[in-house]
């Protein structure tokens, strides 16, 4: 799992002026052998985030507009996956409005609300290994 993190924070830091947040099975610590690392930016335009990605020495593996309707894809408008140093990532382009306001998860019943670079550093330094799960559906936000 830290490996996984550190390598997300790498990522973040390279879209720094994005607004990354860490989200997904890496974030709350749940992780699988085939898990990727989910990455959310408060941004529209997929050109510049693609060139900052090239230009730091990632390969994208493929990219789409993410065409569902809302509620379904929550304000997501883009996909871009790169390659990472174990597998890849996955970053998701979001509307403004549902960037600050992020949906419950159907699982947990918490906000989706995952880690900004400062938090996820401060995560590494303190309990790499922290699980981000509710005790109780819906207690995640106190």
């Amino acid at each position: 799992m830290r490996k996984l993190r550190e390598q997300a924070l790498k990522l973040m830091t390279t879209l720094s002026r994005f607004k990354p947040r860490l989200v997904g099975s890496v974030w709350r610590g749940i992780i699988k052998p085939r898990s990727d690392i989910d990455i959310e930016v408060d941004y529209t335009d997929p050109e510049p985030i693609k060139k900052t990605l090239q230009e730091s020495g990632y390969k994208i593996k493929g990219e789409e507009a993410i065409e569902v309707p809302e509620p379904l894809r929550q304000g997501s408008l883009w996909r871009i996956k790169v390659e990472t140093e174990d597998g890849e990532a996955e970053i998701i382009l979001k509307e403004h409005k549902w960037y600050l306001n992020p949906p419950r998860c159907d699982i947990f019943g918490d906000t989706k609300k995952g880690l900004n670079q400062v938090e996820l550093r401060r995560v590494l330094e303190e309990e790499p290994d922290k699980l981000f799960i509710p005790e109780e559906p819906g207690d995640g936000d106190r």
